[in-house]
């Protein structure tokens, strides 16, 4: 579920980045132990995280509220809002990616997937088996998928088999991987 000012809001990708397509519908968080992902899409797109729409302490929360610097992790997981997800998709690199490591081991790593990665920085900006290979040597096997455009990338099994790899759709799904342990729908 994506949202922006308390409102829910259907998260879109075009070749500048995100997009939102606003609702007048309130945010409201379903009674379910199923894993639900937040897109907070302030934060992703303004760099203006909003964690208060989120209860606390949600079981099975994801949460990406768009991190740009490692070091603003730290203010993120003190929203104590679900699990932070850390996306490549503006991080300055490794470097950036290893400060937020530092401060945070438990965390999932999202990679934006259209055709091939979607960074800002080169480092990310690789083959995903490559990408892959680098984040399983940092020990981070919890790893988010967003599938920009309804399409997903070739991960083979022998890497699949190390990681925990979920799968979030932004527009129309096609035939589910068979590296997804997990599927996120947006609607």
């Amino acid at each position: 579920m994506a949202y922006n000012n308390s409102q829910r809001v259907k998260p879109v990708w075009n070749t500048r980045g995100f997009n939102f397509t606003p609702s007048k519908s309130e945010i409201v968080v379903p009674d379910t132990k199923q894993p639900t992902l937040f897109l907070d899409m302030g934060g992703i797109i303004r760099n203006r995280p909003d964690p208060l729409p989120i209860p606390l302490d949600l079981e099975n929360a994801y949460v990406d509220f768009g991190l740009i610097w490692g070091e603003d992790i730290i203010d993120l997981l003190m929203f104590d809002r679900g699990k932070v997800v850390v996306p490549l998709r503006k991080l300055q690199g490794f470097g950036e990616l290893d400060d937020a490591l530092s401060y945070a081991e438990d965390v999932t790593i999202g990679i934006d997937w259209s055709q091939n990665i979607e960074a800002k920085h080169s480092d990310f900006s690789i083959d995903i088996v490559q990408l892959l290979q680098k984040l399983h040597q940092r020990n981070q096997t919890d790893i988010l998928v967003y599938s920009l455009q309804g399409d997903y990338p070739y991960i083979p099994a022998g890497i699949a088999v190390n990681l925990d790899i979920k799968l979030a759709y932004l527009s129309v799904s096609g035939p589910l991987p068979q590296w997804a342990k997990g599927v996120f729908f947006f609607e």
